[in-house]
């Protein structure tokens, strides 16, 4: 069938197609990729509809996958944060050791007793599905947005494991490789690429941090390029010492190279991540399409019920071990129990070990690879579809409600910050690199970078923030911004600062993205940010009486003088952001930012509106 797309080219070609539309689709529908590629592959392949002939491109895919593999390993050290590892405590290293050793025991030893898989490739089999899957369990956290605690260990847990369960893979490899040989030398093989890989690794990512930071390498473009030839390198030079050493090298050489003191790291990651994701997304098309489907349907029912042993109890006693004692819940700790999806890594490493076995002779390398994609395609399935079930069940708290991230304020987003700080926790996001270095100081986590890029948003975890404050000197501009804040990270209250006309003219998509107008009053950007900078702003504060006549009154019908900017209400201890919906209440604080030479002495801050003129005066 098709045999006009009988031909390397055309395959790649429909292979990056198949991925992008997957991609897109499951962007648009918040699904995780991976299901579509594998489904896509498996239908458009040999035992498909034959669509795509994978056949004129086997020669090449053992290349194509050591290569995508090298730089996906890279990426996922280059995104270890040793830092979320230290401020989880032991909980994560405990789910790190016995997390792999319980799965590879338990996986192992059913799988030999219901498929009789040798002992070595069953052993092989329980370290590949014991590798987590960051491209899986990043989107569903953000999606769910889990609170601050049991987000930071499952990602903590999802980047370190994929670690581990790599190492413990090649280490089962050898064995299955070499069962007849004297352990001995088993041994020495094994420590061999350990030491050639640690040792590589650690040179190469010193060597390319020097590199990126010398007069050499200042333009983008030769940052990345010497980036990816580098690692390249580093893999072809350790596995020519010895084999399957470079996947460890270039693991080892991103977790040197995010320590290291380099500029613009976060860009860095960002291109390995982009094109991490496309040779992911390839590879998975084109290893579906070449899959054996009789040998998937044959396995169907023993891996399902390997699924659901890991599932059901070796995940459960993995988590019960590791949190015993810790500062997580009950509830949080089931919740870490339901959730171990396993993704790109284990399918990638699979399908490179399987190649390799095969051309060794092994003739169980096709079971190998079928357990372990039934594993994948029901662990991303089952995961994706309960994990908000499980988070409701579990009454598991999402993002900090009180904490708010502060976008393009400038000076006065500085004040109304250090204002609301006082019983929230605030974050910056702002171009302004002297107000950002300012917050640095004062000890507040803030971030200079482009707001519509959602680099810096993953950077300052925008996942965990209740309130987004977007306030530069664009309404176009700001809502933007409010509808990235609103569509990729879900954050449930988002206030906006329009100017003069701006709350008319984008009232449609201001409803849509059920946003706050900020202030409750037309926002002059530069006027405001000027007079922060001339200091000729005071603070002033003034409470709101029992016999007021604000009280019930929304701020969008109320008078605020020119020279008046709200910034915070205080009521009963809380801080609440000032918007148009905001109703007064008696004893209210209202804080504002004023210009004292446009007030008159003991003039109203807030004035009531018009139609209460008549009223006996009692502003605020």
């Amino acid at each position: 069938m098709f045999p006009e797309t009988a031909s390397p080219t055309t395959t790649f070609v429909i292979a990056v197609l198949i991925a992008t539309a997957a991609q897109m689709l499951a962007s648009r529908f918040r699904f995780p990729p991976i299901l579509l590629w594998l489904l896509a592959g498996m239908a458009l392949g040999p035992f498909g509809l034959h669509a795509m002939h994978v056949e004129t491109i086997e020669a090449a895919l053992h290349t194509l996958i050591e290569l995508g593999l090298a730089i996906i390993l890279f990426e996922g050290g280059l995104s270890l944060n040793l830092k979320e590892l230290r401020a989880n405590g032991w909980v994560v290293g405990r789910m790190v050791i016995f997390g792999p050793l319980l799965t590879i025991l338990i996986g192992a030893t059913v799988a030999n007793m219901m498929t009789g898989i040798d002992w070595p490739l069953a052993l092989l089999f329980g370290a590949l599905v014991s590798v987590g899957g960051p491209t899986v369990i990043l989107p569903i956290i953000r999606q769910m947005r889990l609170g601050r605690k049991i987000s930071h260990v499952l990602t903590a847990e999802a980047m370190l494991i994929d670690v581990v369960g790599a190492i413990l893979a090649i280490v089962f490899l050898q064995l299955a490789l070499t069962p007849d040989i004297p352990n001995l030398i088993v041994a020495q093989e094994i420590l061999l690429k350990i030491v050639v890989g640690f040792f590589i690794g650690l040179a190469g990512g010193r060597l390319l941090a020097m590199l990126l930071s010398s007069e050499w390498s200042r333009d983008v473009e030769i940052r990345t390029i010497l980036t990816l030839s580098s690692v390249w390198g580093v893999f072809l030079l350790s596995d020519s010492i010895s084999s399957q050493a470079g996947l460890l090298a270039v693991l080892m050489m991103g977790a040197t190279l995010q320590r290291m003191e380099v500029h613009d790291i976060q860009r860095l990651k960002h291109f390995k991540g982009s094109l991490s994701m496309l040779l992911i997304s390839v590879l998975f098309v084109l290893l579906a399409a070449h899959m054996d489907l009789g040998v998937m349907v044959d396995y169907l029912y023993p891996g399902l019920l390997i699924f659901a042993i890991l599932v059901f109890y070796a995940r459960p006693l993995a988590i019960l071990l590791s949190t015993f004692g810790s500062h997580l819940s009950f509830n949080e700790s089931l919740y870490l129990a339901g959730m171990a999806p396993r993704g790109v890594v284990a399918a990638g490493i699979t399908s490179l070990f399987a190649l390799i076995l095969k051309e060794n002779g092994n003739p169980q390398s096709d079971m190998l690879v079928a357990l372990v994609y039934i594993i994948i395609i029901s662990s991303v399935l089952g995961y994706s579809l309960f994990a908000r079930p499980l988070k409701k069940l579990l009454s598991i708290d999402g993002g900090d409600e009180r904490s708010v991230l502060i976008v393009g304020g400038g000076q006065i987003g500085a004040e109304l910050g250090r204002a609301l700080g006082e019983d929230r926790e605030v974050r910056f996001l702002d171009l302004n690199s002297e107000v950002v270095t300012s917050l640095q100081r004062s000890g507040y986590n803030a971030i200079c970078g482009n707001a519509l890029d959602p680099l810096f948003w993953e950077i300052i975890h925008a996942e965990e923030i209740g309130a987004v404050i977007v306030m530069t000197g664009s309404s176009d501009h700001n809502l933007l911004i409010a509808r990235l804040a609103s569509e990729n990270f879900h954050t449930p209250e988002i206030y906006v600062a329009l100017q003069e006309d701006g709350a008319e003219k984008h009232s449609n998509l201001i409803h849509q993205l059920q946003a706050r107008r900020l202030f409750a009053k037309p926002y002059n950007f530069t006027y405001w940010n000027d007079q922060a900078y001339r200091k000729r702003l005071l603070f002033e504060s003034r409470f709101i009486e029992e016999d007021s006549r604000l009280i019930g009154e929304k701020m969008c019908d109320v008078r605020i003088p020119h020279g008046v900017q709200p910034i915070a209400i205080v009521r009963e201890g809380k801080t609440l952001i000032p918007h148009d919906n905001l109703k007064f209440a008696a004893g209210d604080e209202i804080k504002v930012l004023m210009r004292p030479d446009r007030m008159q002495e003991g003039q109203p801050l807030i004035l009531p509106p018009a139609s209460k003129l008549q009223e006996e005066p009692k502003d605020a």
